[in-house]
């Protein structure tokens, strides 16, 4: 096996503890608490152990001095997450446009409803599968490029199949499964990007759909050809998934997809993104107008209720890196424990008031936008939103802590609670008064939201989360 193939099979971190040894043993030893016995060596790259691969890679990696100390990776959060919430948000612009070229190219192939859903549900479901991975494997031996590989192929697969299963059920056309399919290789891809800290090369990538569906859209400066748009959200996605598989090694196949230690963990993060998914998915599908392809930009805003929520994410990201910054300098200065719990409930307070305040003043704007153009936007909605925009912010508080195991029986209640009202409505008919779709995704939201608010100050008050 060739130096490159070597290479490209080791983990980043452990790649830059390499180019920075001083001395061969300083690379075993490495290699060793990494997880790289000699038998793994052996079978792997060929080497009768490991001091023998450190001998190589000692001689063959090119030389590039550690800094002094570490960074710090409990940044409190600033700008730069406004940034990056801007790239998580810009997603929706240019799937938005993607769909309604697609309507104006091909009138008789308008996307079935369900479309959106499964793009979101299967989409943010492999996407945290594949984030999870990516992270937990960053110091271990395993290297994270093979779980991207496998993450986009079930994430296509899934999406494949139950797309043909909903066109066969609930109508619809082949369009809406290309299309969920491409928005679901996204959010695989994008993962796995966020994973190596590239949130500024899928900036670059998405660019040229984004741009091209804006000008759609709103037909300024000049107007565009549906197919011109199609073609370039179409490039989007593609270069995506290539940089998101740059670095994939050359073996990937070969290794597993999720290990025995992985897969309870791995399973966890993948139902929660389900369970966002399956959140979001009925938020817009209740919006009026949603499944409506061909109004959109006229008289109609495709979950235009979901639009707060979705220009909050930066906020939402600065909010929690800084309470995570502040809870632990709280735990290195705090000596006297009986404190802590008084000292971190502020700082949760704190955070949660400063995001639910920049969420009411876009909720504010949001509605009064709607209300100018004249497009439908119901109330009960947008407080829904609202609800549902605070139990986003507390569960990605929760699962910072690395506590997804927490997450999980909140949002299922939530779900069940939605779930319930719904069977009451359709058996009770007329004859007992029962909440509509919307009421019913309002108490469900509520109950996440409140759900969530009791786990996060459960898991932020624990010295032991903190570590």
């Amino acid at each position: 096996m060739s130096l490159k193939e070597m290479v490209d099979q080791l983990p980043g971190s452990l790649l830059a503890v390499i180019a920075a040894a001083v001395d061969p043993l300083e690379i075993a030893a490495s290699l060793e608490t990494r997880g790289f016995s000699n038998a793994v060596v052996h079978d792997r790259f060929g080497h009768r152990d490991t001091f023998s691969l450190a001998d190589q890679l000692y001689a063959g990696v090119e030389f590039k001095p550690a800094a002094a100390t570490a960074p710090d990776r409990n940044r409190p959060g600033g700008v730069h997450d406004l940034g990056r919430g801007l790239v998580f948000a810009t997603p929706t612009l240019m799937f938005t446009g993607a769909a309604v070229a697609l309507h104006s190219a091909l009138a008789h192939s308008v996307l079935a409803w369900w479309t959106a859903p499964l793009a979101l549900v299967c989409g943010w479901a492999f996407s945290q599968f594949v984030a999870y991975l990516g992270f937990s494997r960053e110091a271990v031996a395993e290297p994270g490029g093979a779980a991207v590989v496998w993450g986009l192929l079930g994430a296509l697969f899934s999406c494949i199949c139950l797309g043909l299963l909903g066109e066969a059920v609930l109508g619809g056309s082949y369009l809406g499964v290309v299309f969920a399919a491409g928005a679901c290789a996204f959010a695989t891809a994008a993962a796995a990007l966020v994973v190596d800290a590239q949130e500024r090369l899928i900036a670059i990538m998405i660019m040229p759909g984004a741009l091209a569906s804006l000008v759609f859209i709103t037909g300024e400066p000049f107007s565009l050809p549906p197919a011109f748009v199609v073609v370039l959200v179409a490039g989007s996605i593609g270069g995506t998934v290539v940089a998101a598989l740059k670095h994939v090694p050359s073996l990937w196949w070969r290794l597993p997809a999720v290990t025995r230690t992985e897969a309870p963990a791995a399973a966890r993060a993948f139902a929660n993104g389900c369970c966002c998914g399956l959140f979001l998915s009925i938020l817009v599908v209740l919006q009026p107008g949603a499944g409506d392809v061909a109004n959109w930009g006229s008289h109609n805003w495709p979950a235009v209720a979901a639009y707060p929520m979705i220009l909050s994410l930066g906020v939402m990201e600065w909010q929690v890196r800084s309470l995570r910054a502040g809870t632990r300098r709280a735990l290195s200065s705090v000596f006297d424990l009986s404190r802590f719990p008084a000292v971190v409930q502020r700082k949760l307070g704190r955070a949660t008031g400063i995001y639910l305040l920049v969420l009411l003043s876009l909720t504010v704007a949001v509605r009064a936008l709607a209300y100018a153009h004249g497009v439908p936007v119901l109330t009960s909605l947008l407080v829904a939103s609202t609800c549902l925009s605070v139990a986003f912010f507390l569960a990605l508080v929760v699962t910072s802590y690395g506590r997804v195991d927490l997450v999980l029986p909140v949002w299922l209640a939530g779900l069940a609670v939605f779930g319930a009202l719904r069977l009451f409505a359709v058996v009770a008919g007329r004859s007992w008064p029962a909440p509509d779709a919307q009421f019913a995704l309002l108490i469900a939201a509520s109950v996440a939201a409140v759900g969530l608010a009791l786990t996060a100050r459960r898991v932020v008050l624990d010295p032991v989360c903190h570590g």
